[in-house]
Order: structure tokens, then C-alpha cells, then sequence
């Protein structure tokens, strides 16, 4: 998110178009466009970053409804991972090539609003003939870049629709693409630091949105692990200036007495300043601390009490007998010096299952350390995993840096995709985990460490050591437990897992409830994203239902555009072959059917050996396969 300065960064954006890229503005048109499996690739490497924000897209979608707008998201290539599109006009603008896959980086087709904001880093708007190419001169597109909790660039968000706006108008959309920008980034920032003790900043003694965007994320320690955009901008300060400094220090707020007046509007005496304001909240199971910057002083701050993180291992197996297996496993090797690999497609909770098994563990009490190589670029995996000392290289923290590795000693290293880490550093990782000591950047003399390694990965690390891309020698030595997590929609009990999560979201009339009619269409959607896409599809049903009952007209246009609906008169068509293979009429046999496709999945399609798993009859299983009609995929 960032703020919107256009007309310089146009005419910057036109000199590059003629002298740098040597762009002919009445070139050939549309953008290149990525293969339907790069698509895919590019797709997954942010699929975080779009469930995060469909909410946010989804609500801008509804705002500019009918006004010909597309909402698109751009990876940091320019690449458009994903559009919302239901006009006239937004479906010619998908002729145009903005549509998914697209590319629209500054030199391949000159300025626009995705690739100019891409370069300039900050908010633009693109109005008719602003743009260099002729043939996107009707056009306009008002965009802004999404920054992640490190800081970098991983977007852009952007509403594109016909020219016919003053720059006025265009200044009211750009709030509307800021905000939003701004909502993302939070999500994202919540759920990088869900662990840490968070504190909003504001300006006025007011609790409003500001609060929920300024803000920092504070480590058992009391120092600052992390900080937003909007809480730097506040603080007037660079994120090397605030990273790793105790609170206390950075805010002066004695956190005893804002803890002491939780629920309510606090002011505090400013020390040769104006007034501060005050407001501590919750925040799952810690505590959020809402204060305007004072000046700074030496109060010490007091930590948050230590509690158990994330959900235990009942609640990871549920009723799906493959969990309880894991779980099984888990629960017995969580003590043992064996590292442990768990596999599963993103979004399966790999990261929870980690956190139960380190909480299961007699480090419970010990640092629990996430890494997630895939999301740190990779000339930074390096410091970020080891460390360095001070004075190690320019730009780096006066005082050095503890790496990862070493801050997890004696507790547990959760190195999520480790299928994505360089060949590189995994020589390095496989010196630390053979000689159990790590040598930070710039130093002399190894550091011993003693950890216990959880590793993840969605990829088929196999196949990787069989092409050379990942070390045959480093699989084994992470590859001493292997936990493999089925995807949601392989989950026997996906029926009552929904209606469970279901359960614990609230809304303004109560509890939320599915209808018969939604809980069909969730259970059979395909869940690319998994329990994490689940989740966020829930937590948005909980917000948008006024009455507490989820019907199929509330669904997620994601989940409605899956299928058709069971029946006509119900949104969807009479086709009675339809209605017949989608029509589970309640969750009995909506699980049933799940229970066999399961067991002829663990059975290779074996029909006898499935029936026994059941225990029914081959004629019986053959009848219901017919029924809901399931067969052996081609292949």
C-alpha cells in the first residue's frame, strides 16, 4: 500500500518506454501470455496472498459492480495470478489481454498501471492517453503495490475499466484500491506474526482503521519482530531502525497499564509531548496493545505469558482415519532425535501439525522458529538462516543479527518449503544439522546449537534428488519421519470438519449455519488452497450473512463458478442428470460418498479390496459408485 504520485512517475515511465526499452507505441498488441501451466506455478507461488485477499477483491468487485471495473492482482512480475471480471466492459478488457496470465511489465508493453506501479513503488493511475501503447488509450487503470511483512513488493492491485473519469474520480477509486491494498496487508501481516504480541499505532485517540494497519509485532523478549508500512510511516523511522529494538524503548509505554485497562479507551500522560490514547484488546491468545507514538523512554516492557500455540493434535485428526494415523506417529516420535518431513499440498496445515508436535514435545516451553524459504528472497535466506555478525556487510543492523537457527536452540526449526531452498544453502544446512553448530556470516568460531527440525514441502522431493535439484545427501538427513497430509478433499470427514470450523465463527446473529443446500456445494469443491482457503471462505461467510444461515446465493463466486447447483429453481438449470449426480441431499451421504472415494483412492481403485475396507459387498460398493457416479480416473 502506498501513496498515489502520478504525473512525475508518468513522465519517468514515457522515457523509459522510448530510451530504455526502445517501445514502439503502435507495436503489436495484446501482452504475451503464460502457458496454461505457468499459469498454474505462478498461481500457487501466491496463492496465500490471494486467499488473504479475496475478501478484500470480492468487496471491491461489489463496490464497482456494473461500473465496468475489473479487479485484477498482479504477482511481482506483473503477472495478472487473478481477475474478477462480470461486465460488458471488464470482458473487453480481458480481449485486451488483461485477464490471467497476462503479462503487463512496464518494458514489454510500456506504461500501464501494473508495471509503472511495479517500477515506481507507489500508488499510479493511468488515464487514456497517459498510456504509451496507442491501443490502450481508452483504457484506465488505478493501481497500488502490496507490500509483505519484510517489506518487499510481492504485488499489485488494480481496477482497470474504460477512460471516460477525471483524474478526480480516479483519485476516489485509488482510495478505494489503497484501502484495500492496505486490508491485504494486514491479513498477511496477522497471520506472519499470529504468534507475536501486537501492538497498532495511531495518530488521534481514535479506534479506527489506522489502528488495525500501523502495526508492530513484538517477540516473547519484548523486541520488535516486525513492523507494517503504515506503523513505519507513523513512526517516521526505516524498518532496519525499528527491527530487533525493544519496544520500550522504541514507543515508551508501559505495557502493566494498558494490560490493567484492557476493553477501554486509556489516556496516558505524554512525556513533553502531546496526549496518548490507549486501547488494549485481545488477539487470539494474546493480548493487542492500541497507543499513539509518544516520545521515546527507557520503560521496560513485560512480555506476554507464554501460552500453547495453535490447535492440538484432537483437532488436526478429527475423523479422518489417515490423520489419527499421523497423529498416531506424531505423538510418538515428537520426543525422539529424529527430524521429521511432512509433505502435503499448500494449505494442508503443515505449519499446525508442526506447532502440535513441538507443543506435544518437552521443548514445548522452548522457541518454536518458522521459516518459510520460499517467501524469503533468496539473497536473504542466508542471513535470515544463520545470522550475521556486526559490521558484516553494508546496510546490515549495527549490532548484527541472530539467525533462525540459532534463535530456536533448544526449542524447534520449522523450515517450511524446503523443496524451494537454493542448492546452496542447503550445503550450508547440511553442515549445521551434521555438526549441530552454525557459523553466522562474518564469524570466526561455530556457535553449537541444539534443535529439533521440522521440515515441510509441497514438492515431490524425490523426483527433485533425482534431477539434481535438491541433495540427495541433505533428503536423508531431514527425511527420518515422513508425515504425509491428505488434501481436504481427500478428508473422509470433510462433512463435519466444515460444519465443526462452521461452528466456531461468529457473526452478528450467533454462531454461523450452513444450509443444506451450501454445505453440499462447500463439501464438493475441490479445495485447492485446503484448510487454509476453507478457513478464509468461513471467515468471510461469518462477515457478509446478516442472519447467521449460509445459502448458496451467499457463497464465494469461487465456490458458486465449481459446478452448477443441485436443482432448478435454485440458481441453476433443470437438467435432471445435473441435479442427479450433484444432489446429496444431507451430510450422511454427502460423507458416505467422501468414505468410498477415500477407500478406493487408498485401494488403487481396487474394487474388492475397497468393499472389504468398508465392509460391504463388491455388488453393494459397484451400486453406489454408479449412484455417485465415481470412477477410476484416466491415468
Amino acid at each position: 500500500m502506498a501513496s498515489v504520485e502520478t504525473a512525475p512517475a508518468l513522465a519517468a515511465s514515457w522515457r523509459r518506454c522510448r530510451d530504455d526499452y526502445n517501445l514502439d507505441p503502435n507495436g503489436a498488441f495484446p501482452p504475451m501470455r503464460l502457458t496454461d501451466s505457468e499459469i498454474r506455478q505462478r498461481f500457487e507461488r501466491t496463492l496465500d496472498r490471494v486467499e488473504f485477499g479475496s475478501g478484500a477483491m470480492i468487496h471491491m468487485r461489489k463496490v464497482v459492480r456494473d461500473t465496468g471495473y475489473s479487479v485484477l492482482f498482479a504477482d511481482r512480475l506483473g503477472v495478472v495470478v487473478k481477475d474478477f471480471c462480470d461486465s460488458e466492459t471488464a470482458h473487453r478488457l480481458r480481449d485486451k489481454g488483461l485477464a490471467q496470465g497476462s503479462v503487463w511489465n512496464e518494458s514489454v508493453v510500456g506504461t500501464n498501471g501494473i508495471g509503472t506501479t511495479l517500477v515506481e513503488r507507489h500508488g499510479t493511475f493511468v488515464i487514456g492517453s497517459d498510456h504509451y501503447h496507442n491501443r490502450l488509450k481508452e483504457f484506465v487503470c488505478v493501481s497500488t503495490p502490496m507490500v509483505d511483512p519484510e517489506g518487499d513488493i510481492l504485488g499489485v492491485l488494480t481496477l482497470a475499466g474504460n477512460a471516460g473519469i477525471q483524474p478526480g474520480e480516479a483519485r476516489l477509486l485509488h482510495r478505494l484500491v489503497r484501502d484495500s491494498a492496505g486490508w491485504i496487508e494486514t491479513a498477511l501481516f496477522r497471520n506472519r506474526f499470529r504468534s507475536h504480541f501486537l501492538i497498532g499505532l495511531a495518530q488521534a485517540p481514535d479506534i479506527n482503521g489506522e489502528v488495525f494497519q500501523s502495526l508492530l509485532a513484538v517477540d516473547d523478549g519484548g523486541f520488535v519482530a516486525g513492523a507494517s508500512e503504515s506503523a513505519l510511516r507513523l513512526l517516521g523511522a526505516a524498518r532496519a531502525d525499528v527491527l530487533r529494538q525493544p519496544v520500550s524503548e522504541l514507543l515508551g509505554v508501559p505495557l502493566r497499564a494498558l494490560e490493567g485497562g484492557m476493553g477501554r479507551l486509556q489516556r496516558l500522560d505524554a512525556q513533553g509531548g502531546d496526549a496518548q490514547y490507549a486501547y488494549a484488546f485481545p488477539n487470539g491468545r494474546r493480548s493487542s496493545v492500541v497507543v499513539q507514538p509518544p516520545a521515546a523512554s527507557s520503560v521496560r516492557v513485560r512480555g506476554p505469558a507464554r501460552q500453547p500455540a495453535g490447535p492440538g493434535f484432537e483437532r488436526l485428526a478429527g475423523g479422518e482415519p489417515r490423520m489419527q494415523r499421523n497423529v498416531e506417529l506424531a505423538r510418538r516420535v515428537a520426543d525422539a532425535d529424529l527430524p521429521i518431513l511432512l509433505q502435503g499440498e499448500t494449505g494442508t496445515g503443515k505449519e499446525a501439525f508442526a506447532r502440535a508436535i513441538h507443543m506435544h514435545s518437552s521443548r514445548s516451553d522452548r522457541p518454536f522458529v518458522a521459516v518459510n524459504c520460499a517467501a524469503i528472497p533468496e539473497s536473504l535466506l542466508d542471513s535470515e538462516l544463520f545470522g550475521y555478525e556486526p559490521g558484516t556487510f553494508t546496510g546490515g543492523l549495527k549490532q548484527g543479527k541472530t539467525g533462525k537457527v540459532l534463535a530456536s536452540s533448544g526449542g524447534t526449526l520449522f523450515l517450511d518449503e524446503i523443496g524451494d531452498m537454493p542448492l546452496e544453502l542447503q550445503t550450508r544446512l547440511l553442515r549445521v544439522l551434521s555438526e549441530r553448530e552454525v557459523t553466522p556470516l562474518g564469524a570466526v568460531e561455530p556457535v553449537p546449537v541444539a534443535l529439533s527440525l521440522v521440515c515441510a514441502t509441497h514438492r515431490d522431493l524425490e523426483r527433485m534428488v533425482a534431477e539434481g535439484s535438491f541433495r540427495q545427501d541433505l533428503y536423508y538427513r531431514i527425511h527420518g519421519v515422513r508425515i504425509a497430509l491428505p488434501p481436504l478433499r481427500e478428508r473422509g470427514d470433510l462433512c463435519d470438519l466444515i460444519l465443526s470450523l462452521a461452528a466456531g465463527q461468529k457473526c452478528s446473529a450467533g454462531p454461523l449455519s450452513l444450509s443444506a443446500e451450501a454445505l453440499e456445494w462447500l463439501v464438493s469443491h475441490p479445495w485447492p488452497g485446503n484448510i487454509r482457503q476453507l478457513s478464509n471462505v468461513l471467515r468471510l461467510l461469518a462477515l457478509t450473512c446478516d442472519d447467521g444461515i449460509v445459502r448458496v446465493h451467499d457463497l464465494p463466486e469461487e465456490i458458486r463458478a465449481g459446478r452448477q447447483p443441485a436443482s432448478p429453481g435454485r440458481d441453476g438449470p433443470a437438467d435432471t442428470a445435473d441435479a442427479n449426480r450433484d444432489s446429496l441431499r444431507n451430510a450422511s451421504d454427502m460423507a458416505q460418498r467422501l468414505r468410498i472415494l477415500q477407500a478406493l483412492r487408498e485401494c488403487n481403485w481396487a474394487v474388492s479390496e475397497a468393499a472389504r475396507h468398508l465392509g460391504i459387498s463388491r455388488a453393494t460398493l459397484h451400486r453406489r459408485m454408479k449412484e455417485y457416479e465415481l470412477a477410476r480416473p484416466n491415468g
